[in-house]
């Protein structure tokens, strides 16, 4: 079945004339209360109702992609000087494909209204930062921007090319959907009763950070699952118990860093960390926090200081208002890192750190291509990407 790419008909557009502005585009279905008036032809329509989603789609609401002025809960890391917070949809995506696997994931938002003046360049980072997850938003155009196309005016026409544009660059790498997270964190919850609050906020959160992770129901829990991960840790409200607790203990035995509620190890500690009473397990470590986690954004710094950022599977310098999202092969001698820049204008030259070896990589943004070449640095290879705005992606090659 052909993909569907969703965009919100307006009511505004009452004739067929309008459907100018899709031809061409990768864009297929229309969603909306009512059907428009006229033929579609090849535009599929689906009646709007998010309590009855399409077959095959689940539906997240969502929030407008922006950086927003530092509150005092980010206060200890951001600081005068440091990174606002980021409104971001990634964990939302991840968690909604992690626990309705199979299913197309629609985002539905819209962008800020009111007093607050949207800049309509700014719409291609709601498309694009979905598209890199594998998810689609509900292109959903502001009164400003459907005024501005029934006037075409400069401004919303090459906006509007802008989104196609982010579009077709992703129908063009088909691949890139079927490429996996690159991770070596594994976070291991049910995502619901006592654990859902702190388990859902903590995935939503850790892009922040560009903690990468790989995200996993305690139901689908498997060997295959926590292979390649060189820490995980397991967020629920007590400690896991029959085979749960047997394939963390042999992850752990194994050599892992296991990151979990006291119950699992006993005695006096090896040593202690940030609070933290590590405990040997064979080949392995079991931490323990000092007291039960309450604060998602507390335990997200935790568990980075504890697996370190020597770990970091990709660094990113100059991208405190970036995400990054590094899928690639299962050989991973060839993938992409996603680059969402939530910030206004053009970033800082951005450069990426690797620790595996690339020979090449390949910058792809929505002005064009161009091929970069390694250099050697702390990390091992780095990449200098440069600057881009909006959304970038860097297709790495062994």
């Amino acid at each position: 079945m052909k993909q569907r790419i969703p965009f919100r008909w307006p009511k505004e557009w009452a004739d067929a004339s309008y459907l100018r502005w899709l031809k061409g585009t990768p864009i297929n279905c229309l969603v909306g209360e009512q059907a428009p008036p006229f033929p579609l032809g090849d535009y599929q329509f689906v009646k709007w109702d998010p309590a009855q989603p399409p077959a095959g789609v689940t539906i997240r609401e969502g929030v407008w992609p922006r950086v927003l002025p530092a509150s005092k809960k980010d206060a200890a890391e951001a600081g005068a000087t440091g990174a606002a917070w980021v409104d971001s949809n990634a964990g939302v995506i991840r968690l909604a494909q992690t626990l309705e696997p199979g299913k197309s994931v629609w985002l539905d938002y819209t962008a800020p209204g009111g007093n607050e003046i949207v800049p309509l360049d700014r719409f291609v980072r709601a498309v694009a930062e979905a598209q890199a997850y594998g998810a689609h938003w509900i292109i959903t155009l502001s009164p400003d921007f459907l005024d501005g196309l029934a006037k075409e005016s400069q401004e919303a026409v090459a906006a509007w090319k802008r989104i196609t544009a982010a579009l077709n660059l992703f129908q063009a790498h088909p691949e890139w959907k079927s490429y996996e997270p690159v991770a070596v964190l594994g976070v291991v919850s049910s995502f619901e009763g006592e654990a859902e609050l702190l388990s859902q906020e903590f995935v939503k959160l850790v892009p922040r950070r560009h903690l990468a992770c790989r995200i996993v129901r305690t139901q689908d829990l498997s060997e295959s699952s926590l292979k390649g991960q060189k820490a995980v840790v397991y967020i629920d409200a007590q400690p896991p118990e029959g085979d749960v607790r047997k394939k963390l203990m042999a992850f752990a035995e194994g050599g892992g860093l296991l990151i979990a509620p006291q119950g699992l190890a006993s005695g006096e500690p090896a040593e202690v960390k940030i609070g933290y009473r590590i405990y040997r397990a064979g080949k392995g470590r079991i931490a323990a926090p000092p007291e039960a986690w309450y604060d998602p954004y507390l335990l997200m710094g935790e568990v980075h200081q504890l697996l370190s950022h020597r770990e970091d599977v990709v660094r990113v310098w100059n991208g405190p208002d970036m995400n990054c999202h590094f899928v690639a092969t299962p050989s991973q001698d060839r993938g992409v890192v996603h680059l969402i820049h939530y910030g206004s204008g053009l970033t800082p030259p951005v450069t990426l750190g690797f620790q595996r070896r690339y020979r090449s990589a390949r910058v792809l943004t929505l002005e064009g291509a161009r091929t970069i070449q390694p250099q050697p640095g702390g990390l091992g290879e780095e990449f200098p990407v440069g600057e881009f705005a909006s959304y970038a992606a860097v297709e790495v090659m062994s």
